[in-house]
């Protein structure tokens, strides 16, 4: 698990960002700290339910191609007693339909296509987590 490493404000929304992909990782990871959340980064689906399961996870960012489904993740962890307090972001292809489908029964709270601008994600989190942009 890598932590953020930009300024964290008291109240920052703490993000779990499932991303199993080095650089797709490690572009959120610093955007999203940049943003102000404390972002904790894992590599898989069972890191990302232990994180969650433990509580005090604000919201999960996710990737849908994990070495599990991550829509079958965002349905377990919302049926679960300590959900994401503003959801689950889930991250299909822009050219898999088939898995953005999937990803709305699960009950995404949005979806994120990928490729994406990590502004457009960050401004997707706010939107839910019902914050103002850093700086």
């Amino acid at each position: 698990m890598v932590n953020a490493d930009g300024p964290v404000a008291a109240g920052a929304a703490h993000i779990v960002l499932a991303e199993d992909e080095p650089m797709i990782g490690r572009i959120l990871h610093f955007k999203l700290g940049m943003e102000g959340h404390r972002v904790s980064w894992v590599r898989s689906a069972a890191a990302a339910e232990r994180l969650v399961a433990a509580g005090d996870v604000d919201l999960l960012l996710c990737d849908v191609t994990l070495e599990e489904d991550g829509c079958a993740l965002c349905l377990r962890l919302l049926q679960g007693p300590r959900p994401p307090r503003a959801g689950v972001v889930l991250m299909p292809e822009q050219r898999d339909s088939a898995a953005q489908a999937r990803a709305r029964q699960a009950g995404a709270a949005a979806l994120v296509l990928k490729p994406f601008k990590p502004t457009v994600v960050a401004a997707t989190l706010r939107e839910l987590l019902g914050t103002r942009p850093a700086g």
